[in-house]
């Protein structure tokens, strides 16, 4: 007994003692590396039981992003839906999925777990989920695509990037396998049927027209003190095009103008030939949503420079929240304001007609409701959800890739 108790205490001491020695740094990372997939793992079995409880039969995604057009247009979706539906993945795991070796581990994950309440699988853009949604059709899965655009290679300086080609192949040789195709835009729609040989459903991108409304302008006015300004709201991509915005504000000195964009750097903007930012140019983050709602309510122009759009929520949301918008005769852009009585559209890469229209949409007071009721007859979502769950429900039936 005075042996076992002996061992016992000095087992004890040992391991009080390992705990409080230092351990090598590779051992500490294998440890907290292995708390967290533990960590993800039960939040990945938490999803999945919630989904059951509720229900839901129809997947959306892939939710990789709390960001972004696709983002948008996925949680539209999940709002405003009469289906039960959710994102793939949840908004508790994607806080989780913060390396790409996180975001490989719960593919893996999902693509082993049967889900066996799933009627429709509805993708957009990712090959892997393009990829999953083809194994669950011979299933008896539903399998609806979204396509929201393409990349093109003559926009980008050096070419499509491995990752951009990866997503075109999907787009193009994979995503056409499903019985129901939908375009976003009707340049889109034409382009696939016209390049491509796919035909597909127009089911436009639409607007959250009740969260544009809950936008506070003073909100943003308050937090920058500006009253008047020009808007630009992108990141440093080539495709979106911020050094004609910089430029236009060089040639109007009289104007205040604000970009709000991840990635809007000094360094990023001279890739763009933009040497050094003018005096009345600022450059914010971007922030949450709905800090970009306040900053669209509160802009006198709302200005896109884009090269290619697919269909542009930030348009449409300006369009929604009566702002003067101002956008280049290109893909996507033109086709959302229509006609020059919702909006001012400028001849891309003409940046005399750029400061023409911007300075004509500062003057502006007649457009701004016109745009609005564009926006409500056919970009809100709460006229655009009861068109997919019909899709959904299977009422609506595939002919062609289109809907008969």
């Amino acid at each position: 007994m005075i042996a076992a108790n002996a061992a016992a205490a000095g087992s004890r001491v040992v391991r009080g003692l390992r705990r409080r020695l230092p351990r090598p740094a590779a051992w500490r990372r294998a440890v907290s590396n292995h708390g967290r997939r533990l960590r993800r793992r039960v939040a990945y079995r938490g999803w999945l039981a919630g989904l059951r409880r509720a229900g839901v039969h129809v997947l959306v995604g892939p939710n990789w992003s709390r960001q972004g057009g696709i983002r948008n247009h996925l949680a539209a979706i999940q709002k405003f839906s009469a289906q039960r539906v959710a994102m793939l993945p949840g908004d508790t795991v994607l806080a989780l999925l913060k390396s790409p070796e996180a975001i490989a581990e719960f593919k893996a994950w999902f693509a082993a777990t049967r889900y066996r309440g799933l009627r429709v699988a509805h993708s957009m853009v990712d090959p892997w989920f393009i990829r999953l949604c083809r194994g669950l059709r011979r299933e008896g899965v539903r399998w609806v695509h979204t396509y929201h655009t393409l990349y093109f290679p003559e926009l980008y300086k050096d070419g499509l990037a491995p990752w951009q080609i990866e997503i075109n192949q999907a787009l193009v040789e994979e995503a056409r396998e499903a019985p129901v195709r939908l375009a976003v835009a009707k340049w889109l729609q034409a382009h696939l049927a016209q390049r491509h040989g796919i035909s597909t459903v127009y089911v436009p991108n639409g607007v959250d027209v009740a969260a544009c409304d809950q936008a506070v302008p003073e909100r943003f006015s308050q937090e920058t003190g500006l009253a008047r300004f020009i808007l630009y709201v992108h990141g440093g991509s080539s495709v979106k095009n911020p050094g004609d915005f910089v430029r236009l504000a060089q040639r109007l000195p009289g104007e205040t103008f604000v970009m709000l964009g991840g990635g809007l750097t000094p360094d990023k903007l001279r890739e763009f030939g933009v040497d050094k930012l003018p005096e009345n140019l600022r450059v914010d983050g971007q922030g949450v949503h709905a800090r970009v709602l306040d900053a669209v309510a509160a802009c006198s122009v709302l200005v896109v420079t884009s090269k290619t759009e697919g269909m542009p929520t930030l348009v449409l949301e300006g369009m929604a929240l009566r702002r003067p918008v101002v956008v280049p005769y290109v893909h996507g852009c033109a086709e959302a304001v229509g006609d020059e009585r919702h909006g001012f559209i400028y001849r891309h890469d003409d940046l005399d007609d750029l400061v023409e229209k911007t300075l004509a949409a500062l003057a502006d007071r007649q457009r701004g409701q016109r745009a609005r009721e564009r926006v409500l007859a056919e970009y809100d979502w709460r006229v655009i959800a009861p068109k997919l769950d019909a899709i959904y429900r299977g009422e609506a039936a595939a002919a062609d890739g289109g809907i008969a």
